[in-house]
């Protein structure tokens, strides 16, 4: 069985020391395993978090990476996680209009072909970036659902078509989100049909020919005696209904003109917020492409106007299809720019394997963007003005090699007989030798300068040498040149001429590489700081552009700039955590205390539920998500906590008397047997009995002489005024409804005792639908 401790500990001992022992042992702790019981997964683990981080403080993150790849493959296996892969990818093919699903897709096709290291770390990466923005999708989701099941709460009692198209979407949305599935097309068809709705019921003028049939019913309301045969009935409650017609299946058209001025503000306010959610899906969508110039001044524009509680109307719809125009040219941009580098390529003068690497990335940047991804150019380019300089230095080695033949020539044929072999032996040497043999006539030259008591003209030499070397030797040693210095200074030291042009050549071969593997890891940090938008990204990619454009960029600071975002990410981690777990402790208080406050905080509970449920799969833009809605929810407790405050002093202001006296106005007018208090009911039975009445919009619902966040003596008044409106009128009245502004106030008989009811005028139809049914 593999020894997966040993094997990692084997692998980084000779780059940490000591520190390596400690590095592991708190990676155990962490996953609180003995050596023996570290697992492939467990050790991957380590090696991409604990180890990873330690290696990149002793050398440059591209080599740490590849040390981790290369342990990565032998705990693991190529096979087992190109499997891995492929079941991801199985996972999120359903998601055909993500570029990261495009790439990872070139990329799986790509390993079944060859086993490739490197692409496959990058599609491990991509996978576990597939997977956060997954579940970032999914609580965005969540939030919907909740959005559309108030919303349909709302105008279910307006039944038709619509509203029966309403709920089965929310039931597949409701289905889909059980499952983990992203219901897209779903929901913006379901948002688009709540608004419409919305905008309908809080409105009362519509343009024909759109309207569709309202039907008004009058009923009245069984008297509590039998009344004089004389008596006429009177009809008291009054219900809108929506017919069901084959019209309501049109776009309702709300006349804004013809509303008041409150009733034009809430439907303003609701466009609003739709056109709010709208545009962070789009800039969640189009994310790379908000800078592009035909994007950015419309998007600026669009926020502002937002920002300001304008409604944009069309404005959005045109920031919608500028984002797809510059995505379609982005892609045509890219397709260029390909065909451009391959084409380059196949003219460079150089042997086809030096040239295969990057090919086989053209073709891979050429899949991806089929395959609907966004392929970055910019290490192929890179890779590509490597190959270009070094086409360019072998051209000019050539000549180097040529050059110096000629001068060693001339001066052969300066020198005396005894150095006429050596002459006509670097004569006949072809181009092609000289790499190889130069060095060693360089090395008999000077042997025959000594013999014949030359040694000042080659101290001379050896001393330029040297020099050159000194200045050589320092970015030599940065770049690992190490032996070939160390090789030439032995020359030197034993009074033989290096070969410092071979020297230049390999340092600028080094320099190139060097470049082009930290140009890689830069785009692979681009890719991570993406995710970190929002979060304190945007410095980080600022930086990454600014070090691309140096000569020789390090990848060093953005590195750990990441490093030290993740670790700010994982304590934002905890503090969400600790806040969820507060609200819903503090919210268990009070889940008994009803009022339009604690509507509105129930709807947000099944996102807050499952975002506590996802926060350890989150990352930082899921965890954003959640702070921004656990806010508005700790905002909303803290008022529904003053409310109760208030109906507690309320209640306690009631004394025995004050409730005894109250009573006693119910009992006016009535019969002996009739004033007989009935017994009181339990707790559990009122609120059965109040439950069916508790709709979307009722903000106060009790009996008169509860705790209500109501004033007593006005209803107590106003009570007694509709008794004594009852006796001269020879009527017992059904519910009473008073319109006060946007609210409306119902007092109703029911049970022997007066119900209380304090909600939106919009929901008065079917409040008094459900109270008298």
């Amino acid at each position: 069985m593999l020894d997966v401790y040993g094997t990692i500990l084997e692998a980084i001992h000779p780059h940490l020391g000591t520190r390596a022992v400690a590095v592991l042992e708190e990676g155990l702790k962490r996953l609180g395993k003995r050596p023996s019981e570290l697992t492939p997964a467990d050790g991957a683990h380590l090696l991409k978090g604990l180890v990873y981080r330690e290696l990149q403080a002793r050398m440059r993150p591209e080599e740490a990476r590849r040390l981790v790849e290369g342990v990565l493959a032998q705990i693991e296996g190529q096979g087992a996680r190109l499997a891995k892969l492929e079941q991801g990818l199985k996972r999120f093919g359903l998601y055909v209009d993500w570029p990261e699903v495009a790439r990872l897709r070139a990329l799986v096709n790509r390993l079944r072909q060859a086993p490739d290291p490197r692409l496959l770390a990058e599609g491990e990466e991509l996978l576990e970036a597939l997977e956060e923005k997954l579940e970032e999708a999914l609580l965005r989701q969540a939030k919907d659902l909740a959005h559309l099941e108030e919303a349909l709460e709302r105008v279910r009692h307006l039944g038709g078509p619509k509203v029966r198209r309403l709920e089965s979407l929310v039931e597949t949305i409701r289905q889909a989100q059980g499952e983990g599935i992203l219901a897209q097309a779903e929901v913006e068809r379901a948002r688009s049909l709540a608004l419409e709705l919305r905008k309908f019921l809080e409105s009362s003028a519509v343009k024909a020919p759109t309207l569709p049939e309202i039907v008004f019913e009058t009923q009245e309301t069984p008297p509590e005696t039998p009344p004089q045969a004389e008596t006429p009935s009177h009809p008291t409650d009054v219900f809108l209904t929506v017919e069901e017609a084959s019209e309501l299946e049109g776009e309702l058209l709300v006349d804004l003109e013809a509303l008041s001025q409150e009733a034009s503000q809430r439907i303003l306010a609701l466009e609003l917020e739709e056109e709010k959610r709208r545009l962070e899906e789009l800039l969640s969508r189009y994310a790379p492409l908000v800078e592009r110039a035909t994007v950015s001044p419309l998007l600026a524009e669009v926020q502002a106007l937002l920002d300001a509680g304008t409604p944009v109307g069309e404005k959005l719809k045109a920031l919608e299809e500028a984002f797809q125009e510059a995505e379609k040219n982005l892609r045509a941009e890219k397709r260029a720019r390909l065909i451009q580098l391959q084409e380059t390529l196949r003219l460079l003068s150089l042997p086809e394997e030096a040239k295969l690497p990057l090919q086989q990335a053209l073709q891979l940047a050429e899949e991806t963007l089929e395959e609907g991804g966004y392929p970055d150019l910019v290490p192929l380019e890179e890779e590509l003005r490597r190959l270009e300089g070094e086409a360019q230095r072998k051209a000019e080695e050539e000549k180097r090699l040529l050059q110096e033949k000629e001068a060693l020539v001339v001066e052969l044929e300066e020198k005396g007989e005894a150095f006429r072999p050596l002459l006509e032996e670097l004569r006949a040497l072809p181009l092609e030798a000289l790499p190889q043999r130069l060095p060693e006539v360089r090395a008999r030259y000077a042997e025959l300068l000594k013999a014949q008591g030359e040694e000042a003209a080659l101290r001379a030499k050896l001393a330029e040498a040297a020099k050159a070397l000194e200045a050589l030797k320092p970015e030599a040693m940065a770049l690992g040149l190490k032996e070939k210095v160390a090789e030439a200074e032995t020359l030197l030291a034993q009074g033989s001429l290096p070969d410092l042009g071979a020297l230049q050549t390999s340092l600028e071969e080094a320099r190139a590489k060097a470049r082009q593997e930290a140009l890689s890891e830069l785009s692979r940090l681009q890719a991570l700081a993406e995710r970190f938008r929002g979060f304190g990204g945007e410095g980080i990619l600022r930086a990454i552009a600014e070090e691309k454009g140096k000569p020789l960029p390090d990848p060093t600071p953005i590195a750990r700039a990441l490093e030290a975002l993740k670790r700010r990410m994982e304590a934002k981690r905890e503090e969400l955590t600790t806040r969820l777990t507060a609200f819903f402790q503090a919210y268990a208080r009070l889940e008994g205390f009803q009022s339009e406050t604690g509507r509105r905080l129930r709807s947000l509970l099944p996102v807050l539920r499952s975002a506590q449920e996802k926060l350890p799969r989150l990352g930082p833009q899921g965890l954003l998500q959640v702070e921004k809605t656990l806010g508005q929810a700790e905002a909303l407790l803290r008022e529904l906590e003053k409310e109760r405050e208030a109906a507690k002093a309320v209640l306690q202001e009631i004394k025995g008397e004050d409730l005894e006296a109250l009573l006693g106005v119910f009992d006016q007018g009535k019969t002996p047997a009739q004033a007989k208090a009935p017994e009181a009911p339990s707790p559990m039975d009122l609120e059965a009995d109040l439950a069916p009445l508790r709709l979307p919009g009722v903000e106060v619902l009790g009996y008169l002489g509860e705790a209500l966040p109501l004033p007593r003596e006005p209803l107590e008044a106003l009570v007694q005024a509709l008794d004594q409106l009852d006796k001269s009128l020879g009527q017992t009245r059904g519910p009473a409804a008073i319109l006060l502004g946007e609210k409306a106030l119902v007092l109703a008989p029911r049970k022997g005792r007066i119900l209380v009811a304090l909600l939106e005028k919009t929901s008065l139809s079917a409040f008094l639908m459900e109270l008298t049914s």
